[in-house]
């Protein structure tokens, strides 16, 4: 009975530690910022549930012709990000930063992984998402729409369909990431992300 229980303590072991969680957007909290015009960096947050406990967020807005604008937060576990009417913009959520959201290598090994997971509470239309990992100045790319769903879901990336630009890029040094949630509706986006893994 005693070798069961070690064995099961062990498998349990083995499922926790298969995941390295990017953000779960439970600490460094963003009071609602909007943005109507132009771009910049919201701010840099840190936090125990932050992969190298630091992200930096930056918003650009490129069209706004009815002055609705975006609005975003992070509070609650949830990311929020809200596009008004006919408002096209991208929110970057980048990690591998220092406070004042300059590179800071993170030196992550990611070649054990298979895949990228990107959890929605909700998304109100599709939208575009990109994803960039830096080795260096040599990174690999990933763009894909993601449909707009009611209720939580996971959009799930294998690491295989990233595009590396350069021979040198690997998966087992990444310095840098950066996400890119986009909004080019003309009824605009409502979306909320609560978590971020590779498995």
């Amino acid at each position: 009975m005693k070798k069961i229980i070690t064995i099961i303590i062990l498998l349990i072991a083995g499922i926790t530690n298969a995941q390295l969680v990017v953000d779960d957007f439970k600490t460094g909290t963003i009071n609602k910022k909007t943005y109507t015009t132009g771009s910049g960096i919201v701010s840099t947050q840190k936090g125990n549930g932050i992969v190298k406990g630091i992200r930096s967020i930056n918003a650009k807005i490129r069209q706004n012709p009815n002055d609705h604008g975006m609005e975003l937060s992070i509070k609650n576990g949830l990311l929020t990000m809200s596009y008004g009417y006919d408002t096209r913009g991208t929110t970057f959520v980048n990690y591998g930063v220092d406070k004042n959201g300059e590179n800071m290598p993170m030196n992550l090994n990611l070649k054990d992984y298979k895949t990228l997971k990107v959890e929605f509470e909700a998304k109100s239309t599709i939208n575009g998402i990109n994803i960039n990992m830096f080795t260096g100045n040599r990174y690999a790319a990933y763009g894909d729409h993601v449909r707009a769903r009611e209720g939580k879901f996971v959009k799930e990336i294998p690491l295989k369909d990233l595009r590396p630009t350069h021979k040198d890029f690997t998966l087992s040094d990444i310095d840098y990431i950066r996400f890119q949630f986009d909004s080019r509706s003309k009824t605009g986006c409502n979306m909320a992300i609560n978590k971020i893994w590779f498995e």
